[in-house]
């Protein structure tokens, strides 16, 4: 570590030591950016000259990032926290709203718990699960750097007011595993740039406006409910207002004569100033509903307007002041006023569902909602405690026992965690949840979910889903999640017209449509593909990818590599120096055979903020890519320790197909190639199509691929001849990237060519 001072752009990254290796990810994550970084990797100690150095550090630095963690909580001393107390005393001399601090948890410790200093707690923090750093993150970084201040709700300065954190909310009708492209897909949705060909990132639930009107006339029953504002003195609130307007989304849509756009729709209308005849034009619908929620002690205030958009008249608007008590009826009266002035008739069983009450208990219902709000991916096991809570308030709150199904089928779904245990105690969850109220749209929802993730038993969960859509049958969610299930079940044609259902109901939903590209790419419909990722790129402008997948469509379908070069010739440096943007690069490198390019960028973005990969599970995949390349030493050192890391995991659930597809590529790089192929060809089958058409064919199109970098070339041979057909193999495998593909050993082989050569192997398949 060098003694001269940091320059202005610097970060000071302050850790506990236990902490040092996500300190490690972060400080390489930012310095791949050009971000000057104080991050010392040795035993942190004392002493006059080390206090010396650390003090010019802290003040010469531009920004101060403390890494909060149950490390950090279990400390109550350390030299970390004398690194806090001296940025503390360097904002005393600031203005206000100049960024300094920046409080990053990388782990599931609350703020309300965190041990920190008061100043902390006036700024806006971040989380980074793991602490892997994202590409929002990294930019945030480089904008706070940039400016010598911030705008308030971007202040991280010494007196900026905290800001509340937003999480993708779950769609009635519309499961977790609903979500993704790939359908939840185990590999496929992880391997996002390097371990797969072409798999595309899952769309973020928020989006921007769609470019052109829907074709068809608009449904004079059809309505969009806007984010609600949160009035609320506490912002911390924001939790509960956001779960009022998605219960009362949920309310509507049960309402059989009534087409309800989705919550994934409508959040890119939050703080909007376009005009509402402008919203319904985009979203498809007669009518807007827009409220606010103000929350006081345990009062509530909920207000409600309805507009219609083509009259830009106010047809219906109301207040509600009640007893926190009280919220799940005004819930229920204000749908029943909307369905009225809808003239949508209420069957006595939909008045019924408007009318139930999930919880007597507020404290299990605010537990509640903030678990909803949080994304299963990323923070499962802060979602998995709330609803534990939630559930030893109130035992009797079906809701929530039927979310703590969900989070533990996940858990067995992804081989996560003991598949026997997270299946055991996805049971226990969803018996209580049925014993309550088996006849409730969201206890049948999450029993579906049960089946789908915790089991794979996709007939049951197909039977499971049509009784909901049953109960809701123009919610698009129903519609989108029967053609994942369906997909699953390998009934690929099926699958396609749901989400084309979906896609048609809900016309500005990033969720539904990215469920439509799957199939198509699934059928191998290279058109309507390009049609349908410009589409998803009008609806989140802002998302290189979703362009750029629109442009490689014309080298899956016939090789060229015009349009995807120019679309990365086309961004601004700063595009292209992104995480993004780098990210963008190694999947061209990838998909066009250029190793070497490859390489260099697992140098420079060592740890990709766009993949679902763990970050030793990226150790492996650029461990594999560095050996093809001949860096053999580079390739060992990459490794890490993460045959440990799959040793412990094997030790606990010895036939866990993921880890033991990672532990056959390690096999391969360390040079034991019998061990290698045993590990690959278990790992398919322990997931055989006939068990799950889609996780079953990116299992064996992606062992196909390392057996063929082993040498095994008569199994990598025989299963493309298999897979190549085959449509749960679609994001995976490509007849023109594997053409370029220079770590095949089978590059040469006529048998080979000829069969990447035959015109029916990048034919549409249906």
């Amino acid at each position: 570590m060098s003694d001269s001072p940091l320059p202005r752009r610097g970060v000071f990254l302050s850790y506990a030591r236990e902490d040092a290796d996500p300190a490690r990810r972060i400080a390489d994550a930012l310095r791949g950016f050009g971000i000057e970084v104080w991050f010392d990797q040795s035993e942190l100690r004392g002493g006059d000259a080390w206090d010396a150095k650390i003090k010019r550090q802290i003040r010469e630095c531009a920004l101060f990032v403390a890494l909060v963690s149950a490390h950090s909580q279990a400390r109550g001393e350390g030299y970390f926290r004398r690194e806090w107390k001296l940025a503390i005393e360097r904002t005393h001399d600031m203005a206000a709203g100049i960024p300094f601090l920046l409080p990053v948890v990388i782990d599931g410790t609350p703020e309300s718990q965190a041990l920190v200093p008061e100043e902390f707690m006036r700024v806006q923090w971040t989380r980074l699960a793991g602490g892997t750093p994202t590409p929002q993150f990294v930019e945030r970084i480089n904008r706070l750097l940039d400016s010598p201040s911030a705008p308030a709700a971007e202040s991280v300065g010494s007196r900026a007011a905290p800001a509340a954190a937003a999480g993708a909310r779950r769609k009635p009708g519309i499961p977790s595993w609903a979500w993704g492209i790939a359908g939840g897909a185990v590999l496929a949705a992880a391997a996002v740039v390097i371990l797969t060909r072409k798999a595309p990132p899952p769309p973020a639930p928020a989006a921007a406006p769609v470019a052109e009107a829907p074709a068809k006339l608009v449904d004079e029953k059809s309505i969009a409910v806007l984010p609600f504002a949160n009035m609320s003195d506490d912002k911390e609130n924001a939790f509960f207002t956001d779960g009022m307007q998605e219960d009362i989304l949920t309310n509507l849509a049960l309402v059989r004569e009534l087409r309800v756009v989705s919550r994934t729709s409508v959040l890119q209308y939050r703080d909007t100033t376009k005009s509402i005849r402008q919203i319904a034009s985009e979203l498809g619908v007669a009518y807007i509903l827009e409220g606010s929620v103000r929350r006081a002690g345990n009062k509530v205030r909920v207000t409600g307007q309805l507009i219609h958009a083509a009259s830009d008249e106010h047809v219906w608007a109301k207040a509600y002041d009640r007893d926190l008590t009280d919220i799940f009826a005004i819930q229920s009266e204000l749908s029943q006023a909307i369905a009225a002035e809808l003239k949508a008739a209420l069957s006595p069983e939909e008045k019924a569902l408007l009318d139930r009450k999930p919880t007597e208990n507020a404290e299990a219902y605010d537990l509640y909602l903030q678990a909803r709000g949080l994304e299963r991916v990323t923070e499962d096991k802060r979602k998995l405690s709330l609803l534990e809570k939630a559930t030893t308030l109130d035992p009797g709150f079906a809701w929530a026992w039927g979310d703590l199904a969900d989070s533990y089928a996940y858990n067995a779904f992804t081989f996560r965690e003991n598949l026997e245990e997270s299946r055991a105690r996805a049971k226990a969850a969803i018996d209580r949840a049925l014993s309550i109220a088996p006849e409730d749209p969201e206890v049948v929802e999450s029993l579906g979910t049960y089946y789908y993730y915790g089991f794979r038993d996709y007939g049951r969960a197909n039977e499971i889903y049509q009784k909901l859509l049953a109960q809701r049958p123009n919610d698009a969610g129903a519609y989108n999640s029967l053609g994942l299930i369906q997909r699953r079940q390998g009934h690929w044609a099926e699958a396609l017209a749901n989400f084309h259902r979906a896609a048609g109901l809900d016309v500005a939903s990033p969720v539904y449509l990215g469920n439509l590209i799957s199939g198509l790419a699934e059928a191998r419909r290279y058109d309507e593909l390009a049609a349908a990722w410009r589409k998803m790129a009008a609806l989140r402008p802002t998302d290189l990818s979703y362009g750029f997948n629109a442009a490689l469509q014309s080298f899956y379908a016939t090789g060229s590599r015009g349009e995807a070069e120019a679309y990365l010739a086309h961004l601004t440096p700063e595009e292209a120096a992104s995480p993004e943007g780098l990210s963008l690069r190694a999947r061209w490198a990838d998909d066009s055979g250029d190793l070497a390019e490859l390489n260099r960028i697992h140098r420079l973005l060592p740890y990709n903020p766009q993949s679902a990969l763990k970050p030793w599970e990226e150790d492996i995949i650029d461990a594999r890519d560095f050996l093809q390349a001949g860096e053999r030493a580079e390739a060992l050192q990459r490794l890490g320790r993460s045959m440990e890391e799959i040793q412990t995991r094997l030790a606990r659930e010895p036939r866990n197909p993921r880890v033991l597809f990672f532990r056959g590529v390690v096999e391969m790089i360390q040079g034991n190639p019998a061990a290698a192929k045993q590990d690959l060809v278990q790992s398919v089958a322990l997931v055989p199509v006939s068990l799950d058409a889609v996780d079953g064919g990116v299992y064996a199109a992606l062992a196909a691929f390392e057996l063929d970098y082993l040498g095994e070339k008569e199994m990598a041979l025989a299963e493309y001849r298999r897979l190549l057909p085959y449509p749960g193999a679609a994001d995976i495998l490509n007849v023109y990237s594997m053409k370029a593909d220079p770590r095949s050993t089978l590059r040469g082989d006529p048998r080979y060519q000829a069969l990447l050569e035959d015109p029916k192997n990048n034919a549409p398949r249906f």
